[in-house]
């Protein structure tokens, strides 16, 4: 391939790994990625135990936010 056919490539990989990165700090942002980080540090405190279903989880993190209410916003 030559190099003016490569730098269309490189700027399509990098727009690809812009998108991919904006994705996940968006779904950190949003809270989206609770569950994905919840199981990957189960696996690794509990092994050998089975974690909580998805839905378990969010209403046990509701509840949880429901008696811990800070006095702030955030």
């Amino acid at each position: 391939m030559s190099p003016s056919h490569s730098r269309p490539r490189r700027a399509h990989d990098r727009v690809r790994a812009a998108m991919r990165s904006a994705r996940a700090l968006w779904r950190d942002f949003t809270g989206e990625s609770a569950y994905d980080r919840y199981l990957l540090r189960h696996r690794l405190e509990h092994p050998g135990h089975e974690p909580m279903s998805e839905r378990q989880f969010w209403r046990a993190r509701t509840d949880f936010d429901e008696k811990n209410v800070s006095s702030g916003c955030c």
